[in-house]
């Protein structure tokens, strides 16, 4: 049974690159929250076919020898630069190279169950790094006291405490941040000592030291799932007969411990269709960016930037980026004309994210403008704008794109009874472009009561008279009392609220 099982993972591999996550293999998963997503994934994952630890056919370093093998023979080591070869044909260790549990098996005593033959978490590692590295946690090490160039261990900050840490290079931050995602999930019933009880904790959630998943949520972000990363957990499918599901979907990650937790998580790839925006108030309008521009149009200001604003059909937004077409620009992503002649209040939210901006800020070259010259507002440099406060911008990376952020609340009131557009401002130099991504654009607002121009009327030509929201004449200023007032001054009415 065992041959056979073998001959079809060999199979597997060959196509590996064009497999997809069997249908339903998550469904149980579908719909919940944080701990009981979790739960979900444990009970979908928990169990698995490990290979028999050790040298030879059947046992580990078989597995190794199917998921770790590079061109070449070369073995796929995430701990070292040093390269060192399979020999072809041959399931037998590799000389110089250990069996590395990415988590110390002594964190949960050593007993030889499923964790520790798990290929998941089991890693071919060159011997002295292994040895350096310890029973160690897993974190951000600053001071390097043993590493080897790829591997840092030394000390550093777990929360409050400085401890003994092991940092993997940056190229595998993200790949073990999943593997030790997927350990805390499908292994949370073990129980944690030693050295591990300074990165887990004895529980169904979050199993992850706060600091731990902190860091681990970091990681993820920054360093996207990658083609190799990809083909061995489909590797590992076809040995163990389970996957890590966040290399499936690393957005789950979010879910259980990062900024969506109180969310209910929907399968739908590792870029879900966007969630469908609140409706908007009104005529007041909304825009997700999901399959194009939409109403939007991308403007020039200045520079060689044709086609700097354009609809990306793989992360489902808008974005904003010059490299391409000369570095160089200032662009325009312009929405049509609103209305806001009727509305009392009005604001707007969208998410973003940005890339290759390192570690400065997206503020510093992005901005959200407002204009009161709608007309003139397709030819930016002929229209009066002003910048309008956009609460929250997506943070630093080391390479590559941020996760999407919410904007958080722009309020619009002081651009209450014109007509307006918004333009996402987009700016580059040849030695500072970077890109932005936009979706999710929405609006709110309340109108001014219905009729008030017609109901509520001053006595006198041209005093000012003050009624309740109900319509009843309260004199010529703002009573001191709390409540909703209606002003009505010449030919314009407008409303007051006293808290």
């Amino acid at each position: 049974m065992k041959k056979l099982l073998f001959t079809l993972v060999a199979l597997m591999l060959a196509v590996v690159a064009g497999a997809t996550v069997p249908p339903g293999y998550y469904s149980a998963a579908n719909g919940l929250k944080k701990d009981k997503l979790k739960q979900a994934l444990h009970n979908i994952i928990g169990s698995a076919k490990t290979l028999d630890y050790g040298s030879g056919s059947g046992k580990t370093w078989y597995g190794f020898y199917m998921v770790d093998r590079l061109d070449n023979n070369q073995v796929c080591d995430r701990y070292s630069y040093d390269k060192r070869y399979f020999s072809t044909g041959s399931y037998s260790a590799v000389g110089g190279m250990n069996i590395e549990h990415s988590m110390a098996k002594s964190w949960w005593g050593g007993n030889k169950n499923q964790a520790y033959c798990d290929i998941h978490h089991l890693m071919p590692c060159e011997s002295t790094i292994n040895s350096k590295k310890s029973n160690y946690p897993m974190g951000l090490v600053t001071k390097d006291k043993n590493g080897n160039g790829c591997t840092k261990v030394g000390t550093g900050s777990a929360g409050s405490s400085s401890i003994n840490l092991w940092e993997p290079a940056d190229e595998w931050k993200g790949d073990f941040a999943r593997v030790y995602f997927y350990m805390a999930t499908c292994y949370s019933n073990l129980n944690w000592q030693s050295e591990g009880l300074n990165q887990m904790e004895n529980n169904d959630w979050p199993t992850l030291q706060r600091w731990t998943y902190e860091l681990l949520l970091q990681w993820n972000a920054k360093d996207p799932v990658s083609d190799l990363e990809k083909k061995r957990n489909e590797g590992v499918y076809g040995i163990q007969g389970n996957r890590n599901p966040f290399i499936d979907y690393p957005e789950l990650a979010e879910y259980i411990w990062g900024s969506k937790t109180s969310e209910a998580w929907t399968e739908g790839g590792e870029d879900p269709e966007p969630p469908t925006p609140p409706t908007p108030s009104g005529d007041l309008p909304s825009e997700t960016f999901a399959s194009s521009l939409g109403a939007f149009t991308p403007v020039t200001y200045y520079g060689e930037s044709t086609g700097v604003w354009a609809h990306s059909s793989e992360m489902k937004c808008a974005v904003g980026n010059a490299y391409s077409s000369g570095k160089v620009a200032d662009a325009w992503l312009v929405s049509p004309e609103i209305d806001l002649t009727d509305y009392q209040s009005a604001s707007f939210a969208f998410s973003h994210a940005a890339g290759y901006h390192g570690q400065n800020k997206p503020k510093d070259k992005f901005s959200v403008m407002v204009t009161y010259e709608p007309d003139k507002a397709l030819n930016p440099s002929t229209a009066d704008w002003e910048e309008v406060y956009v609460p929250a911008w997506p943070g630093s990376v080391s390479s590559g794109f941020s996760s999407f952020v919410e904007s958080g609340i722009v309020n619009l009131d002081d651009h209450c009874g014109e007509k307006i557009r918004i333009a996402f401002r987009y700016e580059s130099t040849s030695s500072a472009c970077w890109a932005w991504e936009v979706r999710n654009f929405y609006m709110s607002g309340e109108k001014r009561p219905s009729g008030v121009d017609d109901n509520f009327a001053a006595p006198l030509d041209g005093e000012q008279a003050v009624f309740t929201i109900g319509g009843v004449y309260v004199g010529g200023e703002v009573p001191q009392a709390k409540g909703i007032y209606v002003v009505r001054s010449g030919k314009h009415s407008y409303v007051i609220t006293n808290r």
